[in-house]
């Protein structure tokens, strides 16, 4: 299984598809985390979100393999997303992906430009032309708008429009549960929230946002359909 799967670091990190208000921009944080495969501890990383000298947001998380053949192999992703947040609603800008290994680089770039109505994916030596629509974002930056929905209200089903490698991706997010969630930095209120997929793949994503400390996320989770698991867990916020 890939290390670094974006689905659960970036959250996985996608926008609602239709809000009366737009929600306002969530507060900003810094905090580490352990990645665990299997329940093993597998690597470390850091995810940090920051307003910009324009007024726009910036995302950005880093994760490295530090055990076993992952880490003696020096894998490593650094993901960065910009968020206008200034409009009707908070808009993607751009996405960047760089993932790492002793022998190998892979990239990945989104250029979004409202005024000119265009989406632009390139992945490796590929480029393709994405449909466009005011409510696209990336799914790395998915994460902040969540946590400004969580933090306006949102409960129930939000359908968000994401901006994938090849195409756009109409996807289902639900909050789940409130919970009181066991974290390394103490017994946290916080909501669980799930992507409802039906392709019959057995994968599942959890995502816990913290209630009192800005809606930042405490857990992200991913399983998958051969049973593996990919876990994010917080252990210090900065």
């Amino acid at each position: 299984m890939n290390l670094l799967r974006s689905t659960v670091l970036a959250a996985a990190f996608v926008l609602p598809a239709a809000s009366a208000l737009a929600a306002p921009p969530p507060a900003g944080f810094s905090a580490e985390y352990e990645v665990f495969q299997n329940d093993k501890k597998l690597g470390v990383g850091t995810i940090t979100l920051r307003v910009l000298a324009d007024g726009r947001y910036e995302l950005v998380t880093h994760t490295e393999a530090t055990q076993g053949m992952y880490g003696a192999a020096g894998i490593r992703r650094d993901e960065r997303s910009v968020i206008d947040w200034r409009g009707a609603q908070p808009a993607g800008v751009s996405y960047r992906m760089e993932q790492r290994a002793a022998f190998s680089r892979r990239t990945h770039e989104i250029d979004i430009d409202a005024a000119a109505r265009t989406a632009v994916s390139r992945y490796r030596d590929d480029t393709y032309r994405l449909q466009w629509s005011p409510a696209l974002i990336d799914k790395h930056g998915l994460t902040a708008v969540m946590m400004s929905e969580l933090a306006a209200g949102w409960r129930g089903e939000r359908t968000f429009s994401v901006a994938e490698r090849r195409d756009v991706d109409a996807q289902v997010y639900r909050t789940a549960a409130a919970v009181r969630l066991r974290t390394a930095i103490g017994t946290e209120r916080a909501i669980r929230v799930e992507r409802v997929r039906g392709d019959g793949s057995g994968r599942v994503t959890k995502i816990w946002f913290a209630r009192e400390r800005g809606w930042l996320p405490l857990r992200i989770k991913q399983y998958e359909g051969d049973g593996d698991t990919l876990d994010l867990r917080i252990v210090r916020v900065l």
